[in-house]
């Protein structure tokens, strides 16, 4: 299932920690379509992924903010 997340506009590290407590609950397979707009993000959000071998299907910049898809 995919599930929509927009955290433009807020300040790290609130779209980690959105995505963080997106992910609870979530089944194996799903997918998180963040939009965030935080400069930071673009480091940390894929680290935490690595870490927690989460897979990142796609990673896009549009204008100010960016769009990263998380499969669980």
């Amino acid at each position: 299932m995919n599930y929509k997340l927009d955290t433009s506009g807020k300040d790290c590290p609130i779209p980690l920690m959105e995505l963080k407590k997106s992910i609870e609950g979530k089944n194996e397979g799903d997918v998180i379509d963040l939009t965030f707009t935080c400069p930071e993000a673009v480091n940390n959000i894929p680290e935490y992924c690595e870490k927690n071998n989460y897979n990142i299907k796609e990673f896009t910049k549009n204008n100010n903010s960016w769009n990263i898809k998380v499969e669980i």
